[in-house]
């Protein structure tokens, strides 16, 4: 006679698959193609590629501090996509001292997996993620999305690894790059400036 147990771990084992039949496996670092990204799908860190952006940079010139921290945040559920799908997302804060007075930061901001895309308690026309992206296909950057809340605008950032010697810190350039926006007022430009830096080289710490 079959014990509880093994029913137990049968039925299991059913839900597990199941539960993997439903959610097809993507590998954000590959050559995907928009045919493979369906409903409930997951476009996951497969590879371990996010592993060297993680952990905190900075960029220091005389009393000029930028400091900016990524962490990987693991199966995200995007509901606001057209297709709602999972996705292993890198997402970063950021704090600027400039002249040794603090401009902004937002490294307390209290992310979780369930508020990634609730909006900003303040700045309500972003997101909460001052920073938000991945490292998709083969790029050998990471893409991501930079809020600049003061400046009241969401632009493209990249984070691109730097090449070091052996036993050197890691180092990646900042670049940030503003998109094509078009205005039909004046009170409708954007400053082409941002908060922060750029074009800045951050060390790991």
């Amino acid at each position: 006679m079959v014990s509880k147990k093994v029913i137990l771990f049968i039925g299991l084992l059913w839900f597990a698959l199941g539960v993997q039949a439903q959610t097809p496996i993507v590998d954000i670092a590959s050559d995907y193609n928009s045919d493979q990204i369906v409903e409930n799908c997951y476009l996951k860190d497969v590879t371990n590629s996010f592993a060297p952006y993680i952990g905190t940079w900075q960029w220091c010139s005389g009393t000029d501090t930028l400091t900016i921290e990524m962490a990987k945040y693991s199966m995200v559920h995007d509901t606001l996509s057209l297709t709602p799908h999972y996705s292993d997302l890198l997402i970063g804060k950021y704090r600027y001292v400039k002249d040794g007075y603090e401009v902004i930061n937002t490294l307390n901001y209290p992310i979780t997996n369930t508020n990634v895309y609730t909006a900003h308690p303040i700045y309500t026309k972003f997101g909460l993620p001052p920073i938000i992206g991945a490292r998709y296909r083969n790029d050998d950057y990471a893409g991501l999305f930079f809020r600049d809340y003061l400046k009241e605008k969401s632009e493209s950032m990249k984070l691109v690894l730097q090449l070091t010697l052996v036993g050197e810190p890691s180092k990646v350039q900042l670049i940030l790059e503003n998109s094509e926006h078009w205005a039909f007022s004046a009170a409708e430009h954007r400053d082409p400036e941002f908060t922060i830096p750029n074009y800045v080289i951050l060390t790991k710490i």
